[in-house]
């Protein structure tokens, strides 16, 4: 069983797309998506249509999917440039995607679990128990065993942090995608997973795509998209961008 996984795309539609092309070649017998579609890029409405038109076997949404349904509270005011700019992107990706498209992502479910060729695998975004929590590749040996919920899973699939890593963790392999439209390894290219089971045996790669990314910086310029530095910088040197003086 082949398995492609991804995550990230971030509204970055030339990554995708490209991304798409490289899964084609490598012929997986399953695609899993492991969220955060949109919102950052610019091109969230085609990211959206590529997405939908995939036979997806595994759906899970991000912390950003889940705004769609959960965001902005009432009243709610961002408090620092951070928060200022998720709220721009937010009512940015709200003109280029219908009502349909939004409630898609954000009734997506957390996570999915599943038994492949007798390899118990575990699904998410960030973590189990939340959308939101950071597991980096370096982080200590004790946090990468919590990230798992049942004690049978012998495999973890995420995203989250726009870092591709492998690790274990006691005898659970965990696989995180990196980002395809983001990185912020150091590693400009587009990144997913394949991943190879057969009778409890895993192999995985972590494939990295090249991708025009000055196309997507001047289709986020033509459009007038928020925090365009902060995007640039990302692209640009796949490093997680600063906030100040972004606006």
């Amino acid at each position: 069983m082949r398995i492609a996984a991804f995550s990230d795309v971030h509204g970055n539609a030339v990554a995708f797309e490209q991304v798409l092309k490289d899964m084609k070649e490598m012929s997986p017998d399953a695609i899993f998506f492991l969220g955060d579609a949109v919102m950052k890029g610019p091109q969230p409405g085609e990211c959206l249509e590529l997405l939908q038109g995939l036979q997806l076997d595994v759906a899970v949404k991000g912390n950003y999917d889940h705004m769609f349904t959960r965001f902005p509270k009432p009243g709610w005011t961002p408090a620092n440039a951070k928060q200022d700019m998720v709220l721009q992107a937010f009512h940015y990706d709200l003109s280029y995607l219908s009502e349909a498209q939004q409630n898609w992502l954000g009734t997506l479910p957390e996570k999915e679990n599943l038994l492949v060729d007798q390899t118990n695998i575990e699904c998410f975004h960030a973590a189990w128990n939340s959308l939101v929590q950071v597991t980096y590749p370096w982080s200590a040996p004790e946090e990468m065993h919590l990230l798992h919920e049942f004690d049978q899973t012998d495999l973890i699939l995420f995203g989250h942090v726009h870092h591709a890593f492998i690790r274990q963790a006691n005898r659970r392999k965990v696989v995180n995608t990196g980002s395809v439209g983001l990185s912020f390894d150091g590693d400009p290219r587009a990144s997913y997973a394949i991943i190879d089971i057969d009778d409890q045996n895993i192999a995985v790669q972590l494939r990295r795509v090249s991708y025009d990314r000055e196309k997507v910086i001047e289709i986020a310029r033509n459009r007038n998209m928020p925090y365009l530095e902060a995007f640039e910088s990302g692209i640009r040197l796949a490093t997680y961008p600063s906030f100040e003086n972004t606006r």
